[in-house]
């Protein structure tokens, strides 16, 4: 039996990709361009689909909304990467060169992060997921799981102590590339 190809994974998705990014602040069209250009982007970057999976069938959604949120904040759903002439007296060309490298250094960091906490505990890898993933503060949490606020606290204090013991090197990578 063959493979599902990495794009046809995310496509089944579609949908969630676009809800992603107009929860940006994008319109409908711009939200379809953006995913559109992600298809491209993880496509042509990602040589092992099972980078951004977490298992056979599931993407690691963290992964195609950190590169979404990428997208959107360079400003690709509103052109701004493209080449135009525009149409006066003189001729102004604009181009926006996009930093491949530091793209690519960024990526690396965020799996690194995915790679150490993918192994933890599932109640550290949980709250962790809701935190970061979510955008849900502490007092959130623990008012809508009855988690005692210093629990979730001292979880998430080491959490972050141990990624940043564990990515220290691709954190510096990252920012000589900035």
């Amino acid at each position: 039996m063959e493979k599902e190809r990495l794009i046809d994974l995310l496509a089944k998705n579609h949908n969630d990709w676009v809800n992603m990014a107009k929860s940006f602040g994008c319109t409908k069209e711009q939200s379809h361009e953006l995913v559109q250009e992600m298809y491209v982007r993880l496509n042509k970057y990602i040589d092992k689909k099972d980078k951004i999976m977490y298992n056979e069938s599931e993407i690691n959604t963290y992964y195609v909304y950190v590169t979404l949120r990428n997208l959107f904040l360079s400003g690709f759903h509103k052109g701004i990467n493209k080449h135009h002439l525009p149409l006066n007296d003189a001729i102004d060309v604009e181009s926006s060169v996009v930093d491949y490298e530091n793209e690519d250094t960024f990526n690396k960091l965020v799996d690194e992060i995915d790679g150490v906490v993918s192994s933890w505990y599932w109640y550290d890898k949980k709250i962790w997921d809701i935190h970061f993933y979510n955008k849900m503060s502490m007092r959130r949490i623990a008012r809508e799981t009855k988690i005692s606020l210093s629990s979730i606290f001292n979880t998430l204090s080491n959490a972050k102590q141990k990624v940043r013991e564990k990515t220290e090197e691709y954190y510096q990578e990252y920012k000589q590339t900035k």
